[in-house]
């Protein structure tokens, strides 16, 4: 008996029948095969010496699942013994392999230098797959590991890719695997330099959000990048090429005065400490405390109605007043409770106080639809859940790994399938 081992629904395994001679020279005369699945690859048949061996070749393509056996007929011009017979074998099933992650991304890499990376073939099912080939679109990426390789039933291979640019522009690639037909693989996506997808940490050292991609001034520095608060410390926080700027200690208009110096704009060159005060117009021109010196500040508050006081006889209600959240216009500018936890300040329907835990983006709220992306949307304090990348039945699986039933925490790769339950416990595809 010869055996052909377990081979996947499609693919195919090629076996050896040794032949040998005690005595003279034996030819074979005819070879043939009895059974389904099993074929003859030797067109011409062999003559062997004696003391030499010999073998005819036979190929086991299976095309369903299932032990198979066939006949193989051999006929020799040995006269004392001239037809012998073997019996072929092979186990054929169903293929189940998956590569993950499906995108690499290698980050900034310099022109001429190399950066490496891997993606995993994963056999989840009961016969070996043979990954004959990968294709890549782009010539900055290339396959590190040596094709074709073997991925036996239940275990990884990981495989290495790279990517050498020529250039610093974005690079990007699809990488398509070759198992024969036997399993179709998903496409990986390959990039690099590419910050139109820049993901996480690799773009960005220091985690502030901004890196690689020509906008953080200082990539070790996490208070500094573009939109940081700038302040009195001789540092360019936000990477406008400005020092200090928009701080008490620094003279933004060119008048002469700072805010730490008295002036109470200094944004207007105009207003300063000084300054002639101009009646009417509703402005502190030599910021002594006092709008439109000489006209009525009934509560005090250093803004008079014609000044912009929207309520003269409240002196924590005027033009420039901190808002909070108690249904008035403190500060006069024609909205209430703007940027408190009252009001729903991304016009999402909800409020801080309503239970929005960011309203600064609309996307998130309570009710919202939870996707696979790292952030809480619904504000329900638990991230991604219902997705197929959390494992909801906490039984260590999720979905995208492989848990057919993420509801059941009993039903999952790892389970132990029991019998006589009519369910797949451990989402193999078969139930038993």
């Amino acid at each position: 008996m010869v055996d052909a081992g377990t081979v996947a629904v499609g693919g195919s395994a090629d076996v050896e029948v040794s032949l040998g001679a005690a005595f003279g020279t034996v030819q074979v005369v005819s070879a043939e095969v009895a059974g389904d699945f099993f074929s003859l690859l030797d067109t011409e048949l062999p003559a062997v010496d004696e003391g030499e061996a010999a073998a005819l070749r036979v190929r086991y393509a299976p095309t369903e699942e299932g032990w198979h056996t066939a006949t193989l007929r051999i006929e020799t011009d040995e006269p004392r013994d001239a037809v012998h017979e073997v019996t072929l074998r092979g186990h054929a099933a169903e293929a189940d392999a998956r590569v993950w992650p499906l995108v690499v991304d290698f980050g900034p890499v310099e022109p001429g230098g190399l950066g490496t990376g891997w993606f995993v073939v994963d056999n989840q099912g009961a016969a070996p797959v043979e990954v004959l080939a990968a294709t890549v679109s782009d010539g900055d990426f290339s396959v590190g590991s040596s094709l074709p390789l073997t991925v036996q039933a239940g275990t990884e291979q990981v495989i290495s890719v790279s990517f050498e640019p020529d250039d610093d522009a974005p690079a990007g690639a699809t990488l398509l695997l070759d198992a024969g037909g036997v399993v179709v693989f998903d496409p990986i996506t390959l990039r690099g330099n590419d910050c139109a997808t820049a993901s996480g940490e690799l773009y960005d050292w220091d985690g502030d959000g901004y890196g690689y991609c020509g906008s953080d001034c200082d990539d070790w520095d996490g208070g500094v990048h573009p939109g940081a608060t700038e302040t009195c410390d001789g540092v360019d926080e936000d990477c406008d090429g400005q020092v200090d700027e928009g701080t008490s200690c620094v003279d933004d208009d060119g008048d002469g005065w700072s805010e730490d110096e008295g002036d109470c704009d200094d944004a207007d060159a105009a207003i300063s400490p000084g300054a002639d005060e101009v009646p009417g117009n509703g402005i502190d021109d030599d910021c002594d405390g006092v709008t439109d010196d000489g006209t009525l500040d009934a509560d005090g508050d250093g803004f008079a109605t014609s000044g912009g006081d929207c309520d003269d006889g409240d002196a924590s209600v005027h033009p420039g007043a901190a808002e909070s959240a108690n249904g008035v216009d403190d500060d006069c500018d024609g909205q209430v409770d703007e940027g408190t936890s009252a009001s729903d300040d991304d016009g999402d329907g909800y409020s801080e106080d309503e239970g929005d835990c960011d309203d600064t983006d609309a996307s998130m709220h309570p009710g919202a639809t939870e996707t696979a992306d790292w952030r809480d949307e619904d504000c329900d304090g638990t991230v991604d859940e219902g997705t197929r990348y959390a494992d909801d039945d906490g039984d260590g699986w999720t979905e995208y790994a492989g848990d057919c039933d993420d509801d059941d925490a009993s039903v999952n790769p790892g389970a132990v399938e029991v019998s006589g339950n009519g369910v797949d416990d451990d989402c193999d595809g078969v139930t038993e």
